[in-house]
């Protein structure tokens, strides 16, 4: 069996927080993901330097969900680097790992268009 290495271990700890960040009634089935509460909904205080973080990110393209999911990245990315450092190397894979959620935020916007671009025979499809 082969080992994980420290970066595979922190990018399976990303995917499962943001897994336990998903309504556990959305992951039972229960309830669509359309039908579950926005992000944007949560009751955050964003300061006046996060807001402007979200025009940025707006203007590029996410929607309002997608920049509220974009500062909740980076205040997880502020916790965690509060954290005590155990090892030299965990900050830099921290660094990877943020901005490996960072890209997937980003792309959506782009991916979206790419699907519009499809024939309507294909608008259909359930990855969009």
């Amino acid at each position: 069996m082969a080992s994980l290495s420290r970066r595979d271990m922190l990018k399976s700890a990303a995917i499962g927080a943001a897994v336990v960040a998903v309504p556990v009634d959305v992951l039972a089935g229960s309830q669509s993901a359309e039908a579950a509460a926005p992000v944007n909904q949560l009751a955050c205080d964003w300061s006046e330097s996060e807001l402007a973080d979200r025009r940025r990110v707006l203007d590029a393209g996410l929607t309002e969900d997608e920049a509220t999911a974009w500062l909740l990245v980076a205040r997880a990315g502020a916790q965690l680097f509060a954290l005590p450092v155990l090892h030299p190397s965990i900050n830099p894979e921290i660094a990877v790992a943020l901005h490996e959620l960072q890209s997937k935020l980003l792309m959506r916007p782009t991916y979206r268009k790419y699907v519009q671009g499809f024939p309507a025979a294909d608008q259909s499809t359930s990855y969009r």
